[in-house]
């Protein structure tokens, strides 16, 4: 099964205008482990980027971890406030992959072989109506996306660190809703960062499966996320308590190291390579 990685450059510039693109090195090599344990456990996986990171990737010698990677990002995701839509990028990627392949997060590592169903949508888990984070859309005051009165807000969000869609047309049709969503949404200079973006990217998801029939399936159970797992690894929040926590970050860094060295030896060049572009 094919997979891919997303990376659009965009969220980064709007924090850091002027700077020069960098990525963080503990994030970095989870990444590549994830790509890497991806092409052990389950085929082919693709970096699908924008035209800054594929030079990044090149010129480190890191695009060799990937099957490819593939520039199939605008730098400006067509005009998406990159601020309040941090993962536009995941969805310009979803609607543009040459063929259907399984969303993989850069902060998920799958350790085990997959098998999927060929009909139903398969995500990483269902996500609580959280109130806080999940509010009524209709309260956002969007204009021009009606289909928002055809939606039943009681149906539980997907969370996307791992999506399959093996169906093309339901694929491109909750793709192309979420790019619309996002664009109409991005005149709201809110600075809200949190309940737009999962709306359009994860309670979306989950409604217009209940609109039109589509099968779910899940990677994970919701009511075990923070119990420890042997099938996956998921950063999420962690990446912010090892932004916080020195200590946290080194022994984190030491263990995917040590993973890299173990288990993928002829790639341990990537160590060295990951130290010096992230000084």
């Amino acid at each position: 099964m094919n997979g891919i990685h997303v990376n659009s450059t965009a969220p980064f510039f709007s924090r850091h205008p002027g700077a020069g693109y960098a990525i963080e090195r503990f994030s970095l090599l989870c990444t590549v482990i994830s790509a890497l344990e991806w092409r052990k456990m389950n085929g082919d996986i693709f970096m699908v980027t924008d035209s800054i990171a594929g030079e990044y990737y090149r010129s480190t010698g890191l695009d060799k971890v990937w099957s490819a990677v593939l520039e199939l990002i605008p730098a400006d995701i067509e005009g998406i406030d990159p601020d309040m839509f941090w993962a536009a990028g995941k969805l310009i990627a979803l609607r543009d992959i040459p063929q259907n392949a399984a969303l993989v997060d850069e902060d998920l590592i799958v350790w085990k072989t997959l098998e999927l169903s060929d009909t139903a949508v398969t995500c990483a888990h269902r996500e609580y109506l959280s109130p806080d984070i999940y509010p009524d859309p209709r309260l956002f005051g969007v204009r021009n996306f009606p289909l928002l009165v055809q939606l039943d807000m009681a149906v539980l969000p997907c969370n996307t660190a791992f999506l399959y869609i093996p169906d093309d047309s339901f694929r491109l049709f909750y793709a192309n809703q979420s790019i619309a969503f996002m664009k109409a949404a991005s005149s709201d200079k809110c600075g809200d960062r949190l309940c737009r973006m999962v709306f359009a990217e994860q309670r979306l998801l989950g409604t217009l499966c209940a609109l039109t029939g589509t099968e779910i399936h899940t990677l994970m159970d919701m009511d075990r996320l923070f119990i420890a797992q042997d099938d996956y690894t998921h950063l999420w929040g962690a990446k912010q308590a090892m932004r916080d926590n020195d200590d946290l970050r080194a022994g984190f860094i030491s263990r995917c190291e040590k993973r890299i060295q173990t288990d993928f030896p002829e790639h341990e060049w990537v160590i060295g390579v990951i130290r010096e572009c992230t000084k």
